[in-house]
Formats: structure tokens, sequence, C-alpha cells
């Protein structure tokens, strides 16, 4: 009768120790997740930031229309373009906790302030250093104190004339057929 016991336990036992290991590797996983999304999380504004900054160097690298400068008591990146015929500055910076544009015709530009600019996203500073004529550093803190660093280059060089009037960057090494 002894016997029969525990041949009657000992399968419940077994399921037992299974149910109990399979809650501890899903509990040890689903903390492993918690922290690769928090981490995650936590570096999203920096390094949008950074992928922001990336894509406005992209669409105006043209000689000299990106430099970093100041704005307002904050660090900058300023943007120069004429749009039909008027010139125009765009300037990238951070104040009161976010990272800000500001988008104006250079007329206006006097009369605007820090807080005038759009609010892109949190941000506690960003540190700009121009390294070379064509590299810049960027250094984002966010509101949690954690940075992010970038280096990011002015890939244009000065356009020239050719015989025929046509602007040819210069970069192209080659005369135009």
């Amino acid at each position: 009768m002894r016997r029969n016991r525990i041949i009657d336990v000992f399968p419940m036992l077994l399921f037992l120790i299974f149910t109990l290991s399979a809650l501890g590797i899903v509990t040890f996983s689903v903390q492993i997740y918690r922290n690769i999304v928090e981490r995650a999380e936590g570096r999203f504004d920096t390094e949008t930031a950074a992928a922001y900054l990336s894509e406005k160097f992209r669409n105006h690298d043209q000689e000299g229309s990106i430099d970093v400068t100041e704005f307002m008591g904050n660090k900058a990146i300023l943007i120069d373009e004429t749009i039909k015929e008027v010139p125009h500055v765009t300037y990238i910076y951070v104040s009161d906790g976010y990272l800000r544009e500001l988008f104006s015709d250079k007329e206006g530009i006097g009369s605007c302030t820090a807080s005038d600019g759009n609010e892109i996203l949190p941000m506690a500073s960003m540190n700009v250093e121009r390294i070379s004529d064509r590299l810049v550093k960027l250094e984002f803190t966010d509101t949690e104190g954690r940075k992010e660093e970038t280096y990011l280059s002015i890939k244009s060089k000065k356009s020239r004339q050719t015989s025929e009037g046509d602007s040819e960057n210069a970069e192209s090494g080659g005369d135009k057929p």
C-alpha cells in the first residue's frame, strides 16, 4: 500500500517541479525583456535628435549653408537657405528643456526669442562643436541625464563654373561630356 502512494505522488511532484521551473524561466525572460525595452526607450530622445539633425545636414548640404553658432545664449546649428529669392535661416538649439527649431526670414529673426522655436523633443542640453570645416560634433543630454554623441560631416564643396556656364560640383572631378 505504501508503495502505491509514492507512485501516485511522484507524477504530481514531477509536474510541480516542471511548472515551477517554467514559471521561473518566464519570469526571468520578462525581466530581461523589460530591461531591454527600458534601455531602448531611454535612448529614444537622444538618438532621434541625432537622426533629426543628420537628416537636416543631408537636406542642406551646400557650401556655406550649415554653421555652428550661438542663438540667444544657446549653442545652435544655423542653416542658411534662399527660398524664392528671400534669404531664410533655421536655428536648431536647446532651450527651456526642448530641442527646438526656429525658421524665419533673415529680416524677421531679430524679433524672435528662444522660446519661439518649435519644440521637437524634450532635451536637457545640446553641445555643438565644429571639429573641422567639414565635421561637426553633437552631444545631446536628455532629461534623464543620458548622453548621445554623434559626428556629422558636410560633404559638399564649392561649386565651380564650367566653360559652358553650368555650375558643377568640384567633387565630381571631371568636366561634363
